[in-house]
């Protein structure tokens, strides 16, 4: 956690540098459209809180792959070619389908007769703030006309949740909440290649990675806590201007 807050305090003077070299210098601004896939890790250290302060924790589980599609804007400067800043917005919805899953005690949805877990996922959004570093185009011209990047930063992420429901190993009901959405803070790690189509379009191919620590209350009076950690895929073109 104090890496994160470290990481989005460094963030903010290095935006305020960058709006001070757009003041000065001509920047090359991207527009970009992607699809592609998410790959969700484990929803892990799950811990359900009644309101007297009873808690009881689950074990991890995974949720399903998901389609994911998203857009970016940012800026690269002539000052220092290798260097911009970006924003990006992708939104996915990974659902927990019923799978084997058991709580360590009884409080709300988790009794000691559950042996299955599902979760209906709405929407997972991350709103991405980065410094970007990439190849320059002199340096692209000795690679085969591919530029790669890197970019580093957080991303405000924002899952708003359905129903979660719990059963028996059997598969017979135990009990169901709907879930409350929550934002958190995470890091951002986004690396990838541009291929350069013609003068003022590329088509890129990137790994994104973004994790957070969420608490979501139910409509059972509970309060739902989590953690979980999100890779993906994505495959587009930009529009450079």
């Amino acid at each position: 956690m104090m890496l994160k807050k470290l990481l989005i305090f460094l963030m903010v003077p290095v935006f305020s540098l960058s709006m001070i070299f757009n003041q000065s210098a001509y920047a090359e601004s991207y527009i970009g459209l992607g699809l592609g896939v998410s790959l969700p890790q484990d929803v892990t250290n799950i811990k359900g809180t009644t309101p007297a302060g009873v808690s009881v924790t689950g074990t991890d589980v995974n949720p399903n792959d998901a389609f994911a599609y998203g857009i970016k804007a940012g800026h690269f400067f002539n000052s220092i070619p290798w260097f911009g800043v970006e924003m990006n917005v992708y939104q996915r919805d990974a659902d927990v389908d019923a799978q084997a899953a058991t709580c360590s005690g009884a409080a709300g949805i988790c009794t000691n007769n559950t042996g299955q877990l599902k979760v209906d996922v709405n929407s997972s959004t991350t709103i991405g703030f980065l410094a970007m570093v990439r190849a320059t185009e002199e340096q692209s011209k000795n690679l085969l006309n591919l530029q790669p990047y890197f970019g580093l930063g957080f991303g405000v992420n924002i899952i708003d949740l359905g129903e979660a429901s719990t059963f028996t190993t059997a598969g017979a009901a135990v009990g169901s909440t709907n879930l409350e959405s929550d934002t958190n803070v995470g890091i951002l790690v986004s690396a990838g290649l541009n291929y350069k189509i013609c003068d003022n379009l590329k088509a890129y191919g990137e790994y994104k990675y973004t994790d957070g620590n969420f608490e979501a209350q139910g409509s059972d009076g509970n309060t739902y806590n989590y953690d979980v950690g999100d890779s993906n895929l994505m495959f587009g073109v930009a529009y450079n201007f």
